[in-house]
């Protein structure tokens, strides 16, 4: 009787290791394939950071090149001003109205050419334009 009870004793100690071999066995695959996961994940995390960054130093350039644009505009703004202080579009219209027709229609049909470049998909190159053929 002692043997049989030694026996048992003995046999589930050894079955309750395997059953215990066997869930290791599981949850040491189960937390590799989650390892593995987590690391395609970190990958794709790290990819996306850089690409973020890559993504802000350009749209900084940008903002830098529309920072340069617009303080161009402003000074030809300014230039323009000047002029239509300088000169009364008024009387000028009325002692010469067919030399100042035809200096207000090209000038709106130029700004028109202008305003269609700027909203194009084209790159914009010079957009400013030169202040000294005015």
């Amino acid at each position: 009787m002692p043997f049989l009870i030694i026996v048992i004793l003995f046999s589930s100690m050894v079955g309750g290791g395997y059953f215990y071999y066997q869930d290791s066995q599981a949850t040491i695959a189960t937390l590799r394939e989650n390892n593995a996961r987590l690391g395609m994940v970190a990958e794709t995390n790290q990819a996306t950071i850089q690409q973020l960054q890559l993504d802000a130093q350009e749209s900084l350039v940008r903002m830098q090149e529309l920072s340069v644009r617009a303080k161009e505009a402003e000074k030809y703004q300014d230039e323009l001003i000047s002029k239509f202080r300088r000169h009364n579009l008024t009387a000028l219209a009325l002692q010469k109205p067919g030399m100042i027709e035809k200096r207000v229609n090209a000038a709106v049909e130029k700004l028109a050419d202008e305003l269609e470049e700027y909203t194009s998909d084209k790159p914009i190159e010079n957009i400013i334009p030169n202040s000294s053929n005015e």
